[in-house]
């Protein structure tokens, strides 16, 4: 059934859009959630942020039911199919504005906008309000729905493709845009930014490493993977199947890639800084080299670590001292899976620079051998220099990772891993000197553990790679 809008058209930069009427009934039937279309399986698919339905329904429901004066802006509303026709109408024949004739920026602004009732609608922008509304008019709120409220009208700017403009290219735009109206409006999270944005390349990429990667990728619903927590927050609980989150997998490929080329003339074709290149899509070309490199870095420090395929719920128990079947390993804690990469990168740039060569010649067995050390250092988060340092015991004599005086306690443990690994030569004053790295390791100790102290040096010394 054709549908019918009075409409003012307008453009800005690309975008052709149309500013329209709609029912708060109108909203509520026709306007979507991309999930009632397409379920929230594909990160590629994603167009909206996740709902806050308590949100919705209460707060803003609330607003709507019981504010007299209640008014919203304009909802952002994409438009697929339904073949869109603009029909403008002139309104130089008529008298009174006969002084306008001639201005064709009026003669084109006003007209009709159709559609052939195959189209689609989403809520681009203004999905919690759409919810509220929804909420009332099918009366699935606590909320009394207020007399005429459904005949009530709202303003609705719709988006539409481009003529001859593919769905798929379409859709990366509408993602864009819905990147650039929370961005310079209100923040996204950082799990949004991640799984909306169509500019930054180390989003792109890392959503492109959860779908194809072989060792992130898990099944169809991209949102419930076995690897990668796909929830807002860096960390992952202890009791987690997940071996990281997608928060801190966007850090560590940002890490993976800054290659010394990068870190010393900038990324991209500009060789812009990391903060400038982010804002702006490269061209597919760059993407895509960007990906292969990333596919490779992690392809290498899996074949150096196949520990990080083991199962993440056996391997991140604290207590796995007095426990049977399980460890305490810690690569699958986020806040080391950082100081993992770093040392990767570092060992990556050492073999470029022996070989003189660039990040995309070295081959995946010569960069596997390069980070072979990596195999080396004691990961168990029981012995040292992780045990008594970065896990420490509680009141009641269990264990956890600590969180008082976490960043002294992660460059302790950084200094000693990069002795260990031979990336610095530390003289013996650095190492048992007064303010030397055992000194700055002791101070951080318990004083229940002084007994452990001698034979914990021990082991951190004897992992030292000569």
């Amino acid at each position: 059934m054709t549908q019918i809008y009075p409409a003012i058209r307008a453009k800005m930069g690309r975008w052709d859009y149309f500013l329209v009427r709609m029912t708060m009934r109108e909203l509520s039937e026709n306007v979507k959630f991309a999930e009632e279309i397409h379920g929230p399986t594909l990160l590629s698919d994603a167009i909206q942020r996740q709902l806050n339905k308590s949100r919705a329904r209460d707060q803003i429901a609330s607003y709507l039911a019981n504010h007299e004066d209640r008014f919203f802006n304009s909802l952002v509303v994409a438009a697929m199919e339904g073949e869109p026709q603009w029909y403008p109408v002139s309104i130089e024949e008529i008298p009174e504005f006969k002084i306008l004739s001639g201005d064709r920026k009026l003669s084109e602004a006003f007209g009709v906008l159709t559609f052939n009732g195959e189209q689609t609608y989403y809520a681009l922008d203004g999905q919690h309000r759409l919810a509220a509304i929804r909420s009332i008019v099918e009366g699935d709120s606590e909320f009394t729905e207020p007399s005429g409220f459904r005949n009530e009208e709202v303003s609705v700017i719709i988006v539409t493709p481009r003529m001859l403009e593919a769905t798929d290219e379409f859709k990366i735009r509408y993602r864009r845009l819905f990147g650039h109206l929370n961005r310079y409006a209100k923040s996204m999270s950082n799990f949004e930014n991640i799984v909306m944005d169509e500019d930054d390349a180390i989003a792109i990429v890392t959503r492109r490493l959860v779908t194809e990667h072989e060792f992130f990728r898990s099944g169809s619903n991209q949102f419930e993977s076995s690897r990668v927590k796909m929830s807002p927050g860096a960390n992952v609980q202890p009791a987690s199947n997940h071996w990281t989150s997608l928060e801190m997998l966007y850090k560590l490929n940002g890490q993976f890639l800054m290659t010394p080329v990068r870190r010393n003339r900038g990324w991209g074709a500009s060789n812009e800084r990391l903060k400038e290149f982010i804002r702006f899509r490269p061209e597919e070309e760059e993407i895509d080299a960007l990906a292969d490199e990333l596919f490779h870095c992690w392809d290498s420090l899996i074949t150096a670590l196949p520990v990080l395929r083991e199962d993440p719920e056996k391997m991140r128990d604290h207590n796995a001292d007095t426990a049977e079947g399980v460890e305490d390993h810690v690569l699958f804690w986020p806040v080391v899976q950082e100081l993992l990469v770093e040392l990767a990168r570092e060992l990556l740039d050492e073999e470029l620079s022996r070989r003189s060569v660039d990040a995309d010649e070295l081959e995946l067995p010569a960069a596997a051998r390069a980070l072979q050390p990596l195999s080396t250092v004691v990961w168990s988060a029981h012995r040292p220099p992780w045990r008594h340092l970065l896990l420490v015991r509680t009141e009641e004599d269990d264990w956890r990772i600590a969180n008082e005086d976490r960043k002294p306690r992660l460059r302790v443990a950084q200094r000693i891993v990069r002795w260990q690994l031979g990336l610095d030569q530390l003289s013996e004053e650095e190492i048992t000197g007064r303010m030397g790295l055992r000194s700055a390791w002791r101070e951080l100790l318990p004083l229940d553990a002084v007994h452990e102290v001698d034979s914990m040096w021990s082991e951190i010394e004897e992992a030292v790679r000569v």
